[in-house]
C-alpha cells in the first residue's frame, strides 16, 4: 500500500508537466496578467487605464513621433488602438509572444482593420517589463 502512495504521488506531480498544464512561472503569470489587465482596458475604451498601463516614451512607427507625455499619448491613441488595427477586436484573441532573446520584452500582433481574416500580423504592440511592472511600450507598423 506504501509504495501504491508513492507511485500515485509521482504521478500526480509529473502529469501537469507531461501534459503541458503546469502553472506558469512567476514572471509568465505576471505577464498574463498584466495582459489580462491592458487588453481589458483597451477593449473597454479606457484611455486613462491604457496610459497607466503605459511607459513614456512610447516608440512609435516610421514617421510618428515618440510620445512623450499624456496629452500626446491621448491625442494618438485612436491612431494605436482603432487605426489601423482595431486593437479592441484584435485583442480578445490575439495572445501575447515572450520574446525568446530578452525576457523583459513581449509583443502582441494585429491585422489591420479593414481584413476581414488577417492572414499576418503586421501592427506590433511591445511590451516590456520596467521597475513598475509590465508596461505598453510601442507601436509599429512592421510594413513600414
Amino acid at each position: 500500500m506504501k509504495k501504491l502512495s508513492i507511485v500515485f504521488f509521482l504521478f500526480a506531480l509529473i502529469t501537469p508537466v507531461v501534459l503541458g498544464s503546469a502553472k506558469p512561472s512567476g514572471a509568465d503569470a505576471a505577464m498574463n496578467a498584466f495582459w489580462d489587465k491592458f487588453k481589458a482596458a483597451v477593449i473597454k475604451g479606457d484611455k486613462e487605464a491604457v496610459f497607466a498601463l503605459s511607459a513614456l516614451p512610447i516608440e512609435m512607427e516610421y514617421g510618428m513621433p515618440r510620445i512623450r507625455t499624456k496629452a500626446q499619448f491621448m491625442t494618438y491613441y485612436k491612431h494605436i488602438f482603432a487605426g489601423e488595427a482595431n486593437a479592441a477586436k484584435c485583442f480578445k484573441t490575439a495572445k501575447a509572444e515572450l520574446d525568446s532573446s530578452n525576457k523583459k520584452l513581449f509583443t502582441v500582433g494585429c491585422g489591420f482593420a479593414e481584413d476581414s481574416t488577417p492572414a499576418d500580423q503586421p501592427l506590433v504592440y511591445t511590451f516590456k517589463l520596467t521597475r513598475a511592472g509590465w508596461r505598453f511600450v510601442g507601436y509599429d507598423n512592421i510594413n513600414e
